[in-house]
């Protein structure tokens, strides 16, 4: 038997009180109690600060702050429009204290939008960005881009359709982006000279122009080293920062790292086999690693300068060349092959670059200061950074379609390689490789790129 004794009204009501009290603080952190609208902004700068760093880390301390402000946000205590502007003076401020790197601002989007979205995003926050920074401009800030690359192809129509309309409105034209496609500035090595000269921004560089804006590349376009997409990309991604060095040391900048892609035989005649290319008249414009390989393979091409290779291909100056069919294609090359050897030879990136001295040329044209001047360079460049993989994606849905068309409504007949033919290739692939180490690349980078590449395979079979 139980005995049970009535407690006091009031009592009761005490101890009611109290697990009522219990069960609302379930969940929900100590430290929300304390936060008001008015105390957002330093909690604000705080989280932001915090994921203002290349290596974000998230200290107990800052999460109890995280967890505050995501209360407030969620019960409305913080109006969207004051989040916005809050978020924007936090920002400003710090690009204007200290130099942010490109690299802070390529990956902020996912740590910013996980504590502040749906409330603000960091796409919105871009926006703020732009508009502030230029607000006070009293002249238009004009970038040029001169380029090989025809239009209607996308490496021009990429830009022209996504980012440089959208920094011309939110900056109200105070930046405007101008890309002069087509080679009507010249071939890259014309284009680099305008460049160091003042009379371009910048480059949409084909093989031949990255290699000679940064000599390090070479190594990425070695024959043979690539399989497939998915071993550039990852290499890329792993050694980026070496590539931005690498432009930077000859007086560059990285804006965006695409892909001119991968190379094969192209031939008005039948090429069944490399004693086929041997006796046929190739020519070369590439620059070392492709002379290299030619000497090799016991190929003895003609040298021919970019804008001419289409002029010697219909004059029969020469009936076979080396290139990707995005440049075939949007050349209009196709016309002048009839086979094409099915065995990728290399590969080969294409890129964006602009001039040092853009710093200078928004420093003194939007009027900032040193500090920030420093930051909104690299707040531009993370812009064509982020749009990497899907431009990518269009060059490479570009090479697919151009392929395919090549074979089923150009009539280009595939030959097959041969086993012996192959391994030939795969021998002066290694040759090339060997003879060019410190000379055209430091052998250190290579054997750092043949590890990593053998370390992902190893994982993606």
């Amino acid at each position: 038997m139980f005995i049970t004794r009535q407690l006091p009204a009031k009592t009761t009501k005490g101890l009611m009180l109290v697990c009522v009290a219990f069960i609302l603080s379930i969940g929900q952190p100590f430290i929300s109690a304390a936060m008001t609208p008015q105390e957002s902004k330093s909690v604000i700068k705080q989280c932001i600060s915090g994921m203002w760093t290349e290596e974000y880390n998230v200290t107990p301390e800052l999460k109890k702050q995280q967890d505050a402000l995501k209360n407030l946000l969620s019960s409305g205590g913080l109006d969207k429009g004051d989040l916005k502007n809050m978020a924007g003076d936090v920002v400003i401020e710090l690009m204007s204290q200290k130099e942010t790197s490109r690299y802070v601002f390529n990956q902020i989007e996912k740590p910013f939008d996980a504590l502040f979205a749906p409330h603000l995003t960091w796409a919105t926050v871009k926006e703020v960005i732009w508009e502030r920074v230029t607000a006070s401009a009293k002249e238009q800030t004009l970038i040029t881009i001169g380029t090989l690359a025809p239009p209607g192809t996308p490496y021009i129509t990429v830009p022209e359709e996504t980012i440089d309309p959208l920094i011309n409105k939110l900056t109200h034209d105070k930046i405007k982006i101008k890309i002069f496609g087509g080679g009507v500035m010249g071939e890259d090595t014309d284009i680099l000279r305008k460049m160091d000269i003042g009379q371009l921004t910048g480059c949409g560089c084909t093989a031949q122009g990255v290699l000679n804006a940064a000599k390090d590349m070479s190594v990425f376009t070695l024959p043979g080293l690539f399989n497939n997409y998915n071993e550039v990309d990852y290499i890329f991604k792993k050694f980026r920062k070496q590539i931005d060095k690498a432009f930077e040391e000859k007086g560059y900048l990285l804006a965006a790292l695409i892909d001119t892609g991968f190379f094969n035989f192209y031939s008005k005649n039948k090429i069944a086999s490399l004693e086929d290319i041997r006796k046929a008249k190739v020519l070369t414009w590439m620059g070392q690693v492709e002379t290299t390989l030619y000497e090799k393979l016991n190929i003895n091409p003609t040298p021919v300068a970019v804008p001419e290779v289409i002029s010697a291909l219909s004059t029969r100056l020469a009936d076979t060349n080396l290139a990707p069919a995005v440049w075939m294609l949007g050349m209009q090359g196709y016309q002048y092959a009839g086979y094409i050897f099915d065995m990728p030879i290399l590969y080969s990136p294409a890129a964006i670059i602009v001039h040092t001295s853009l710093e200078q040329k928004l420093q003194k044209e939007l009027g900032l200061t040193g500090t920030l001047a420093v930051s909104f360079k690299e707040f531009f460049l993370s812009e064509y950074n982020v749009l990497e993989p899907m431009w990518r994606g269009k060059i490479r849905e570009y090479e697919s379609k151009a392929m395919e068309a090549f074979q089923k409504k150009c009539g280009i007949k595939a030959m097959p390689v041969s086993e012996a033919d192959r391994k030939t290739i795969a021998a002066a692939d290694i040759a090339v490789r060997e003879q060019l180490a410190d000379k055209a690349y430091p052998r250190k980078l290579m054997e750092d790129v043949l590890k990593a590449l053998a370390d992902y395979r190893k994982s993606n079979p």
